[in-house]
């Protein structure tokens, strides 16, 4: 479907739905992309509403129960109007998000990540073992903010709340690979944390196989990008305390993010 214009608002900055595109239901949760736009801009977010309430570990908000999660897609030039608004980044970003909800999720309690890719682009795997699966939802920029962590130096500091960069860096473009992971297994707070290991480990795996480079520094492999997200959403199944990679589940949840982040970068590339 093709998306309705947009048209400048000065007063709300999310301001009106442009198209809905299903996309189906996935062991009870169901997608769709919303079209929306970010000021002028066409922007849309990818919505996964979950059979039921469910406590959800995110980068972004952290531990919290959800109705629904979130990936956003907010095209860079409307980034760029905060220089416009008399507020700082994190209160843009806040103030946005909360106009985006009343939009596309209105009275839903809901998990975001957010990034400059467009949705059309996510990509969906699904790994199984006997009653056991995974579902990694990727999204993959690396072209302008890949970076090898540890080695690439910080362009920047926050204080008290507020983002001062430093006078010799510039700001990095937008580019972000968001991971958002659904188990069949029930996981408790700890293990929910502990597969964030599990995931990064995996995208890392994924960087390194497609030989992605550090944007600063192209002389070194990527380790991911400088605003990379994750999301974790269990699911109602036996509850699972171990998720490395010696454990099936583990294993699962790697095999999946791996071949998403890779289909997610290629699939932008053009290749997918």
């Amino acid at each position: 479907m093709s998306p309705d214009p947009c048209t400048a608002d000065s007063k709300n900055p999310v301001s009106k739905i442009t198209y809905r595109e299903h996309l189906g239901e996935f062991h009870g949760t169901k997608a769709e992309i919303i079209g929306h736009c970010v000021w002028d801009y066409p922007a849309n977010t990818l919505v996964l509403r979950l059979p039921q309430p469910k406590w959800v570990l995110c980068a972004y908000q952290g531990y919290r129960k959800v109705t629904s999660v979130l990936n956003c897609f907010h095209p860079p030039e409307s980034w760029r109007a905060v220089d416009n608004t008399n507020r700082t980044y994190w209160e843009y970003t806040r103030w946005i998000h909360r106009e985006m909800l009343k939009q596309v999720a209105p009275g839903e309690k809901t998990a975001l990540l957010f990034t400059g890719v467009d949705m059309h682009k996510h990509v969906v795997v699904e790994e199984t073992f006997e009653e056991l699966w995974v579902q990694a939802w990727v999204t993959a920029g690396v072209k302008t903010n890949a970076l090898r962590i540890g080695r690439d130096a910080a362009y920047g500091i926050e204080r008290k709340g507020l983002w001062q960069p430093f006078d010799h860096k510039e700001p990095p473009q937008p580019g972000t690979i968001n991971i958002i992971v659904l188990t069949s297994s029930d996981l408790g707070q700890a293990a929910m944390a502990s597969s964030f290991i599990t995931i990064t480990e995996a995208k890392t795996a994924a960087l390194q196989d497609l030989d992605i480079r550090s944007s600063y520094n192209p002389k070194l492999l990527a380790t991911g990008t400088s605003t990379d997200q994750v999301c974790v959403v269990p699911g109602n199944g036996d509850r699972c305390f171990y998720v490395s990679g010696q454990v099936k589940l583990g294993e699962l949840i790697a095999r999946a993010v791996t071949r998403g982040v890779t289909e997610a970068i290629n699939k932008v590339r053009g290749q997918g």
